[in-house]
């Protein structure tokens, strides 16, 4: 039993270090996934061919913004959600490896490549090659290194701190304010 519980705590290891490759290529429009030696390709423009249904009904009218008075009471606590989760996927980004990554912007207003340029002339990025193409032509090639076990560490640290029990009182308030405008 102790060495099966071993084994279980060494592939955990392994599933969390091993890091997991993306790549994108937007001429050749291609998704790239590795992980573990295994490489998935996927041609994201491609879609299957969607069966026909009836049409939807009729929407019904939403509640407004008189469904929003409870967000608004607790704006403190969705001040507060919002400023973990943007400090999450800050957090992420951080913990990402690009390389090999390039993209060309371009933009039909000639007026907006100039300012676009001149914006990103001045970030300084050392992993992607940002450039502003002026003859409409857009491109981008990513290539990013995720490694799992930084993401399940910046993760755990957020669930640890989240406020769970004031998010659900609030979800309650904004169901009750629902059903109460609904009926």
């Amino acid at each position: 039993m102790a060495y099966l519980l071993l084994g279980v705590i060494l592939l955990g290891f392994i599933l969390l270090a091993a890091p997991v490759s993306l790549g994108y290529d937007s001429l050749e429009r291609r998704l790239r996934v590795r992980w573990l030696g295994f490489t998935i390709t996927r041609r994201p423009g491609r879609e299957k061919s969607k069966k026909v249904t009836a049409p939807a009904p009729a929407k019904k009218k939403s509640a407004g913004l008189f469904s929003l008075r409870p967000l608004w009471r607790q704006r403190d606590l969705v001040r507060e959600l919002i400023r973990k989760l943007l400090g999450l996927a800050l957090e992420i980004c951080r913990s990402l490896s690009f390389r090999d990554s390039a993209a060309a912007i371009s933009l039909p207003d000639p007026m907006l490549n100039g300012m676009l340029h001149a914006v990103i002339s001045n970030i300084n990025l050392q992993e992607v090659r940002l450039s502003v193409n002026f003859e409409e032509r857009n491109y981008a090639r990513i290539r990013v290194t995720v490694y799992p076990y930084r993401v399940v560490g910046k993760l755990a640290v957020f669930l640890l701190d989240f406020p769970y029990i004031r998010t659900i009182r609030l979800a309650w308030a904004m169901k009750k304010q629902y059903l109460k405008k609904k009926y």
